[in-house]
């Protein structure tokens, strides 16, 4: 079957780790394409749902995964080098994230909203953001790499990413983001302009310094 651009960014950013866990690996393709690819060696997919889980072993069941049904890493006792935790809420995977392992493991996230969230999460739960992506398939999605450590971030880093910002291939993902908010804001009132205010103005001023080094 052929895989989404999406699925195959996130495996292709498995290369070179042994074990990788993915927490609701529902279909269970990235570990699939991972192993397709010889990126992995061992692989443990998880759900919190019984149905879910049963998919993703279906999927596995010519290569060495162990299937796990647990709530995030809350049963996951096994040792592994990465995490995939991806095609969820910013809010949902902020939650996982509180009963992740202290270690020097990488986690690999793609949330499907609400960036901004999860990178400030990440901050104060005791993890740093060491790389950003953003890819377009369809929609844009952005993946963020974090591991154990401590990072204070500004307001814009907050908004664009620590990362993410400095990639010139993130420019089109701004340009969108700022064209929806500039039509909500045409329709919103003035306590939602007001919330959304300091989120468009750093999206205007970024990408007007960037017009102004082209």
């Amino acid at each position: 079957m052929a895989r989404n651009k999406r699925i195959l960014y996130l495996a292709s950013l498995l290369k070179g780790f042994d074990t990788v866990v993915d927490i609701g690996s529902d279909h269970g393709y990235v570990l699939e394409e991972a192993f397709l690819q010889g990126y992995i060696k061992k692989g443990i997919a998880t759900d919190v749902r019984e149905m879910p889980l049963a998919r993703s072993l279906k999927t596995l069941k010519n290569y060495p995964v162990k299937g796990i049904l647990s709530d995030g890493f809350l049963a996951i006792h096994d040792p592994f080098d990465a995490a995939v935790i991806a095609g969820m809420g910013a809010y949902l995977i902020a939650d996982l994230l509180v009963h992740a392992p202290q270690g020097d493991q990488i986690f690999i996230m793609q949330p499907n909203d609400k960036e901004f969230h999860l990178r400030l999460r990440l901050s104060e739960l005791g993890f740093t953001i060491t790389d950003e992506f953003v890819v377009h398939d369809r929609f844009y999605y952005v993946i963020i790499i974090a591991k154990r450590g401590n990072m204070t971030l500004s307001n814009e880093d907050l908004i664009l990413g620590p990362s993410l910002k400095h990639k010139v291939e993130a420019i089109p993902f701004y340009e969108r983001r700022l064209n929806i908010m500039s039509d909500i804001m045409e329709k919103a009132d003035d306590a939602k302009k007001e919330f959304m205010k300091e989120e468009f103005q750093i999206l205007s001023n970024y990408l007007s310094k960037i017009k102004v080094k082209e």
